[in-house]
């Protein structure tokens, strides 16, 4: 039987979309959704390459036959979207400009057309494809709030009323905002320190950014996880924890905590009538450059730290969304650090798990993705042991 840690369990993928000139675009922060009746739609924002001097907008596919064939849908004029499906309906977050205000629209013909955006909330918000927890009478989200010109600065829960239109600003409210935490000295040895004094050729432009949370419900509770980039990526594998308070509309940061791959964008999944929840990151090997290769690394046009690496995306599973065990590697590029399976989405679709990846395979680096693939996962469950069994669980 075949060692799904060794040899991956999506490794052929289907090719959802393609930047139409890897030199001069990329994909920023694809996403997908999965409608009721099984069609899957992919918002890829394709954004110019440093000095490219070309345009943003949304492109926008869809697959009627379970992510075997792709259908170009009409481009959109937005810097990001991340669709999502509330009893049946389907709706995008999107925004005209990356990181300023809420804007929701809707669609009624399975993304053939769109209905013009409605600004919900101004301010200085964003996030990409992570998590949402969605209640009855309301949906939860965290996002990123900038604050001084500073993106992911903050975080904040934003709240939709369903009991009244997704249309209606009154229908949306936000939390307080939860600063930047100091980071322990103990989580970083201060590898690649801002001021330029690294002796590992690349300085970080910050000591520590927290960015993508994912918003999940677990024993009723509604907690944030972070991806946590620390001293470029050098302490890899921690995530920032964050608690919510519905009465009291509060959210509060709690704890660091171990997060397999949580250096990178990682996606959580609820599979709620399982009791499990399941999550996409990447794993990493040589994140402090102990065996010396990122002088070599940067020369070839690698970004950012060795920990920043990207070619290892792996499957996880956890019965509190806190401890995982590994499920196994979904993709991988075994040869090289150029390339990438990264900024996962991904959607139950009966028993199988389809995964959308930002993939680089042509592009100059691990960041600058040229495709959008599609990876499926089948009988995804059957790679889980039953963690309920043995405890104290019903």
């Amino acid at each position: 039987m075949p060692n799904p840690n060794v040899t991956p369990l999506a490794q052929d993928f289907v090719i959802a979309a393609r930047v139409p000139d890897p030199e001069r675009y990329f994909f920023h922060d694809p996403n997908l959704a999965r409608l009721d009746d099984g069609t899957l739609i992919v918002a890829a924002p394709l954004w110019g390459r440093k000095g490219a001097n070309v345009g943003r907008s949304l492109r926008m596919v869809r697959s009627a036959d379970g992510g075997a064939t792709w259908t170009d849908l009409p481009t959109l004029p937005y810097e990001e979207g991340r669709p999502f499906v509330v009893d049946g309906q389907l709706f995008m977050f999107v925004q005209e400009r990356t990181h300023r205000d809420f804007q929701i629209v809707t669609s009624d013909d399975r993304g053939d057309t769109w209905t013009e955006p409605r600004t919900v909330i101004e301010g200085p918000l964003w996030n990409i494809s992570t998590a949402q927890v969605v209640r009855p009478d309301a949906l939860y989200w965290a996002m990123d709030h900038d604050s001084a010109g500073i993106d992911y600065k903050g975080k904040v829960m934003v709240r939709w009323d369903r009991a009244k239109s997704p249309f209606d600003p009154d229908a949306w409210s936000l939390s307080n905002v939860v600063p930047l935490p100091e980071l322990p000295a103990a989580l970083t040895r201060g590898l690649y320190p801002s001021d330029g004094s690294s002796k590992l050729h690349r300085s970080s432009p910050s000591p520590f950014v927290w960015l993508e949370p994912n918003t999940v419900e677990v024993g009723g509770t509604i907690r944030v996880f972070i991806r946590s980039v620390i001293d470029n990526y050098a302490t890899a594998n921690v995530a920032a924890v964050l608690d919510y308070d519905e009465a009291t509309n509060e959210l509060r940061f709690t704890q660091f905590t171990s997060w397999p791959g949580g250096q990178c964008k990682f996606f959580v999944i609820n599979d709620e009538p399982h009791r499990m929840y399941w999550m996409l990151s990447n794993l990493v090997t040589n994140s402090q450059d102990i065996l010396g290769w990122g002088g070599r690394m940067w020369e070839t046009g690698f970004m950012g730290g060795p920990g920043n690496e990207r070619r290892w995306l792996f499957l996880h599973y956890s019965i509190d969304c806190l401890n995982w065990f590994p499920a196994g590697c979904v993709a991988r590029w075994p040869d090289s650090v150029l390339r990438s399976f990264m900024y996962p989405s991904a959607a139950i679709d009966g028993d199988d798990l389809v995964i959308l990846s930002r993939t680089s395979r042509d592009a100059a680096n691990q960041h600058d993705a040229d495709l959008c693939t599609i990876h499926r996962v089948r009988s995804f469950r059957s790679l889980a042991m039953d963690l309920h069994r043995g405890g104290l669980a019903d």
